[in-house]
């Protein structure tokens, strides 16, 4: 892997970037461009996707003795994903430019976006935290309980739950999921891209869902899927998945902000 460190030009910040308008099947073409990154830079996104499974795995080990906690925690890191994902936006940026795919480059560029990424990461771990405890005070409310056993959860999966408390917590999970999908849609790749302010980036994000919404409701749920399909392969297929959506990412934010 090569680790030379190749300087670009700087791409100046502006207020409110412009923000484009995509077709319908835009989506595709990003995850068909995301698919012939990861084919021309495999070793440095899979190594990406490696260290994501990696901390979803860590994740559930950690959390394996407090069982109320492990969905809402593993659920939390998902959220979070655009954001764990800069890297992989760093070696599509350097691919697009023609400069080699290099490690030591892209912490330089990050070294450069301390502050903007640094608050916008901030934003996502509020968000992330508000999940985790909504989530673990409904189960407290369904199961009376702190502490609710497997049979508990295999309760919830065979329609045993509250209705009520199922639907607050799809509900709340629903509404988070949005507002992180919104938000940052396009705002980490634009702070890399520009070391664009975190308050803008997340305008300009949610312009441009607003202006693209069926082809942006159509990536969301594509993202999905591939997302469950990694995670139904015990985390074997986010090895792959994780690192082609962070470069289909990056596609949607060069069609979506001019």
């Amino acid at each position: 892997m090569n680790t030379h460190v190749v300087q670009q030009p700087p791409v100046c910040a502006q207020a409110n970037p412009r923000v484009g308008s995509v077709g319908l099947f835009a989506p595709l073409h990003w995850i068909a461009a995301g698919v012939d990154d990861l084919r021309h830079a495999t070793l440095y996104g899979l190594l990406y996707g490696l260290l994501f499974t990696a901390a979803c795995g860590l994740t559930f080990l950690l959390v394996s003795g407090l069982p109320w906690f492990t969905i809402a925690f593993l659920t939390g890191l998902l959220l979070i994903g655009p954001y764990l994902a800069s890297g992989v936006y760093l070696a599509a940026r350097q691919r697009e430019s023609g400069a080699p795919v290099s490690i030591r480059a892209a912490l330089t560029v990050l070294a450069a976006r301390k502050t903007n990424m640094a608050f916008y990461g901030v934003f996502l771990a509020l968000l992330m935290v508000v999940w985790v405890r909504l989530a673990a005070l409904l189960f407290a409310i369904q199961f009376t309980s702190m502490s609710p056993t497997i049979d508990d959860y295999l309760g919830i999966l065979s329609g045993g739950a509250d209705p009520w408390v199922l639907a607050f917590f799809l509900g709340i999970g629903l509404v988070l999921a949005v507002t992180v999908f919104v938000t940052s849609a396009v705002s980490v790749p634009l702070i890399i891209d520009r070391d664009q302010d975190p308050l803008s980036a997340i305008r300009t994000s949610a312009r441009a869902v607003v202006r693209n919404w069926p082809a942006m409701a159509l990536w969301a749920a594509l993202i999905v899927i591939l997302t469950a399909i990694g995670v139904a392969t015990f985390g074997a297929g986010l090895v792959v998945l994780f690192p082609v959506l962070g470069y289909a990412t990056w596609h949607s934010y060069r069609d979506l902000v001019a």
